[in-house]
């Protein structure tokens, strides 16, 4: 049986707010990257340790068995961690892997100050590299940022080869050790999926790049696109306004995406999307239209103490020049995934499950537990996406002390 709908927000609009500006960042100035890559040995002890997702964690281990193992062990992961910005207020966090042994990464994930942006470049699928927020984010903020130049695969004039690449990559790109197979067949190669993340709200301390499940688990809401296509299929579809219905398309979608919070989803895939379309919010794959090639875009995520609002703004394939906007309560139904910063605002343990890996017991979502807001940006899977893309004028506002002003 096919999944409801979404329920409707009864808080479609968010309340008014009077913003203020803190920090905005355009990019002028160099990034200070270090010369060093610092390897990460896993386990409990690594800075980047979060849970049983993590590259050598039990879910993997459970799953993967020996070939997982084998696989983890044929490379070493190297990152590099720096502050930019006002009062270092941005962390970056970069990703390369070591494949020949010698030590160094063979290359890494980068941002360069060009042109007054920010430019992403993962050379390789094994790169990868975020902005995020040093510390985490107020109860009610909004933040945002314009994207530009998105060169991460998709099809043209309905072909994702072309231009001497698959999908935006040189082929043969594997995702392995971490996209284990289901079925007892091949998992699909990195080159069905590349994408790259505008915006995104997570819920883990020291945001970095990761596996795609890992990820996938720690989002609550988020602004992306991921090209997709796989044996002439894709998993995703575009609202079409002329039957008013979804059609298959897995090209350069843009979504408004929430992360479904009643239940803790696939281990493999996370958490279930609560997706806003012009047909309103479905629980489903399903996106709202399409960004264009050479055009900007404004992406907003707002806290309201509420919701989560987020938007984008832009030139799109159907509705044209528009901005696309969608608001949901915290506890919906159904709530979005570890909305609470704090324990004490939070389910207080009403949506927890319990999962077990390798033996571990895992609580999804705790009584106890508060879960603080930290956005990124970028290329955060350590195992696919390949491409580049260019950020500029990320501002960072907190409500305004005093009423709102009469229009």
């Amino acid at each position: 049986m096919p999944e409801p709908p979404a329920a409707a927000d009864a808080s479609s609009a968010a309340p008014s707010i009077r913003w203020k500006l803190v920090h905005r960042e355009t990019f002028d100035r160099p990034f200070q990257e270090p010369a060093a890559w610092t390897s990460d040995t896993y386990g409990d002890a690594s800075p980047y340790h979060v849970d049983a997702f993590d590259e050598d964690g039990e879910y993997f281990r459970e799953h993967g068995g020996a070939a997982f193992q084998q696989g983890l062990h044929a490379f070493r992961s190297f990152r590099k961690s720096f502050r930019h910005g006002d009062g270092g207020w941005i962390t970056v966090e970069l990703h390369g892997r070591d494949e020949d042994g010698d030590g160094v990464p063979e290359s890494g994930g980068r941002f360069v100050a060009m042109d007054g942006r920010a430019h992403l470049t993962s050379a390789r699928h094994t790169d990868a590299a975020i902005l995020t927020s040093t510390e985490p984010l107020p109860p009610r903020y909004r933040i945002e940022v314009t994207v530009s130049n998105v060169r991460f695969g998709g099809a043209v004039n309905g072909s994702f080869t072309h231009d001497g690449k698959v999908n935006g990559y040189d082929g043969g790109e594997s995702a392995l050790p971490w996209r284990l197979s289901t079925d007892g067949t091949p998992p699909p190669p990195a080159t069905s999926d590349n994408g790259v993340y505008f915006l995104c709200i997570v819920d883990y301390p020291r945001p970095a790049p990761h596996n795609n499940v890992f990820i996938h688990h720690h989002r609550k809401v988020v602004l992306d696109t991921d090209n997709n296509s796989w044996a002439g299929r894709s998993w995703s579809r575009v609202h079409d306004p002329a039957p008013g219905q979804p059609r298959e398309d897995g090209s350069h979608y843009a979504g408004l995406v929430f992360l479904r919070g009643d239940d803790f989803g696939s281990d493999r895939t996370g958490n279930e999307f609560m997706s806003w379309t012009p047909g309103g919010f479905v629980i489903d794959t399903v996106f709202m239209d399409h960004y264009l090639d050479g055009e900007s875009y404004r992406y907003s995520i707002e806290r309201d103490g509420h919701g989560y609002a987020l938007s984008i703004t832009g030139r799109f394939a159907r509705a044209g020049t528009t901005t696309y906007r969608a608001h949901r309560t915290f506890q919906g139904p159904p709530p979005i995934w570890h909305y609470n910063q704090t324990a004490a605002e939070g389910p207080h343990g009403r949506f927890n499950q319990t999962r077990s890996y390798l033996g571990k017991t895992v609580q999804t979502w705790p009584a106890d537990a508060g879960y603080p807001d930290h956005f990124l940006l970028g290329d955060p899977h350590i195992n696919y996406y390949e491409g580049s893309a260019d950020f500029d004028d990320l501002e960072l506002w907190i409500p305004a002390e005093g009423p709102v002003p009469t229009p």
